[in-house]
């Protein structure tokens, strides 16, 4: 997407001159930064301006910059002008990412998710981090093996903690060409083999130092945190970068850089093979629900048998301690809290605190609100309630809306039922109702919480002027989503911010999507997308030129991730104009010809079905039962065709030999 296009829209927000400031959930390349931060070890305090420098990405965890330091006070240690950093702000940069980070966070702690809206619970980590990387130092000899955390922040735009960590220049992974496969199986086993046909140096050695690394934390008292480097869950490899400065040696320069959960580890929602088995640990160690909890006892065992290495970090011990101890009281959390909730009231007073400073980190509410709300858990509850109201419309209208899809399909396809009146008001009601609750208590929070907003909607109720100002930030600031996730391109973008009606004749697609809705509006992009799906493979069939360009694209991908060595490739490209390899890319042409061939069929049958068959009361649900059948045998239409295209190949060669494989499989 085009940076500059943003900007214009950030103008045009900033142009509109409103009580309300501008609502931002990512930062673009050259946004320039000023922070309020606290080191780590020392907890000095300081200020940063920071540049950012580009958007890395982001995930459940929270979104990543590389930014560059421009001014630095305070003298916090490797805070230091110039120098380039990662920052990290922890809330993903997709609301739905956002949503269901918070959902599975909710359902396991009961609250809001703490490291965004915490403090203390921030901090906890970046401690937790600086005594692993100790650790580190003892057991691998290098402490830079664990990246090192610098500061921690409140980021009061986007309304999250932060922190700045050192930028570890390297790669995730590269893939590597590997002809004894079966030598490498026996050494995951722990079986002797020839230590000279093993290959796979840089997977061998990744996988001894993640599991040597799990080890570790479970020695220092974080089984929760390893769970970011357990082998099992196929998803934790990429934690672990390599650094490029040790690009001549597999057996050096990785770095564990990520030790922010983004997604508690529910007892009954497993998301990776490995969870079942840390589910279990979890279970024997009494931890039902598993995020980042450690164990200060085993912590505090482990820095008194390396007293000398751990000197200079008494007083961060004592403060881990402390910020540990409010980040656990500062949610209900059942599952470690349960008969705590029924008598303390120092624990009740935390949460009640620590949910105010929440609502103050997320600008829910502003500083005039934040005193009156802590010196009343009366008002602090009815402002909570009030979220969850809220909240509690958003699924209302959810179900509605689901509720009504249903409803639709029952009746499209002539389902006759004395109930469906009642149960379409309920789909109704619960639409309606949830948009309205949802919408009217969200709107008293925010008058209730914030003056800038009070000021707001009140100009937008008396100014004409000001509620055009206000239409046309809106629609700026959703044009800046649409534009960045690839819904309309630059051109688009700037006509619609000046169209409003046109704008609100698209809005309902911002549903969809973003490529359906980029079809649904765009020609050109429409009709390249169709082409591709459709014309290209046509193209691939007749074209020999088409088709070895293919090749030769496919051949520098593979060099590119090191799926092929030098010598392979040019192997391949070098037998490109053989007649065999001609076959097999046109054999590979008529596969993807004919790939769509058994969504249609299976849906032409599915329709017949329905038409033929629509005075039983279960017509639709047979005709979708047909098509899920059509995708899970292992002879589908799609494969016969493919069969018979073989058959015919073996016919007009006359030729049986060289097809005697291919002949059978074909068909499957």
């Amino acid at each position: 997407y085009s940076v500059e296009v943003c900007r214009k829209l950030e103008h045009t927000c900033a142009a509109a001159n409103l009580h309300r400031p501008m609502r931002v959930d990512r930062y673009e390349p050259g946004t320039q930064l000023t922070y309020e931060v606290t080191g780590v070890v020392p907890a000095t305090s300081g200020r940063a301006k920071l540049e950012v420098e580009k958007f890395v990405g982001g995930g459940f965890a929270g979104q990543v910059y590389r930014v560059k330091v421009l001014e630095a006070e305070g003298g916090i240690v490797g805070l230091e002008v110039e120098r380039i950093l990662a920052l990290k702000i922890l809330v993903p940069p997709s609301r739905f990412s956002e949503l269901f980070r918070n959902v599975v966070y909710g359902v396991g702690f009961q609250g809001s998710f703490q490291l965004q809206v915490n403090p203390s619970a921030a901090r906890a980590g970046t401690l937790w981090q600086k005594f692993i990387r100790r650790a580190a130092k003892i057991r691998f000899e290098d402490e830079r093996c664990v990246v090192d955390v610098l500061a921690t922040m409140v980021d009061e735009t986007i309304g999250s903690c932060a922190e700045l960590s050192e930028w570890v220049e390297g790669r995730t992974w590269r893939l590597e060409v590997d002809d004894h496969l079966d030598d490498l199986k026996r050494w995951k086993k722990g079986k002797s083999v020839d230590e000279e046909k093993l290959g796979s140096p840089e997977y061998r050695t990744k996988r001894i130092f993640m599991a040597e690394f799990v080890k570790l934390l479970h020695e220092i008292g974080a089984p929760e945190f390893a769970r970011q480097y357990e082998w099992s869950t196929c998803k934790s490899q990429p934690n672990c970068l390599k650094r490029w400065q040790t690009e001549d040696d597999s057996e050096k320069g990785l770095t564990a850089v990520d030790f922010r959960a983004g997604l508690a580890l529910l007892p009954f929602l497993p998301m990776s093979p490995g969870d079942f088995k840390l589910i279990a640990k979890g279970l024997a160690r009494g931890s039902l629900v598993q995020f980042d909890r450690g164990s200060l006892n085993k912590l505090q065992q482990y820095i008194d048998a390396h007293s000398d290495e751990f000197a200079d970090m008494q007083e961060a011990l004592v403060e881990l301690k402390e910020v540990e101890r409010i980040y656990r009281d500062s949610i209900p959390d059942v599952t470690h809290n349960h008969v705590r909730l029924l008598g303390s009231g120092r624990l009740w007073s935390t949460i009640f605190e620590s949910a105010v400073t929440g609502w103050r980190i997320r600008n829910l509410v502003d500083e005039s609100q934040v005193g009156r709300l802590r010196n009343s858990k009366v008002l602090t509850f009815l402002f909570f309630l009030l979220g969850l109201l809220s909240k509690l419309g958003s699924i209302s209208a959810l179900f509605g809306i689901l509720g009504g899809v249903g409803l639709g399909i029952a009746f499209l396809y002539g389902t006759r039922s004395d109930t469906l009146p009642f149960w379409s008001m309920a789909a109704g009601i619960g639409l309606f109702g949830g948009i309205i609750l949802s919408s009217l208590t969200g709107f008293m929070r925010t008058i209730w919480g914030r003056a800038d907003y009070r000021r707001h909607y009140a100009n937008v109720l008396v100014s004409w002027d000001y509620c055009k100002r206000t239409i046309r930030a809106n629609i700026a600031e959703t044009m800046i989503k649409w534009h960045r996730a690839g819904r309309v391109n630059e051109a688009k973008t700037l006509e619609l911010v000046q169209k409003p009606l046109r704008f609100f004749l698209q809005a309902p697609l911002g549903f969809l999507p973003a490529k359906v809705h980029r079809i649904l509006t765009d020609r050109k992009y429409a009709r390249e997308a169709l082409a591709f799906i459709f014309l290209r493979p046509i193209r691939l069939y007749f074209n020999a030129g088409m088709r070895e360009q293919w090749l030769r694209d496919m051949v520098t991908e593979g060099q590119k991730n090191h799926l092929l060595t030098e010598e392979d490739a040019g192997i391949i490209l070098g037998q490109i104009n053989e007649p065999f390899i001609q076959k097999y890319l046109k054999s590979l042409a008529v596969h993807v010809c004919t790939l769509p061939v058994t969504q249609v069929v299976s849906v032409i049958i599915a329709v017949i079905y329905y038409f033929t068959h629509r005075d039983q009361p279960n017509a639709w649900a047979i005709g979708m039962g047909i098509i899920a059948v059509f995708q899970v045998t292992p002879i589908s239409p799609g494969s016969i065709c493919r069969g018979l295209y073989v058959v015919y190949l073996v016919i007009r060669e006359k030729n049986f030999k060289d097809y005697n494989i291919a002949v059978f499989l074909g068909f499957f």
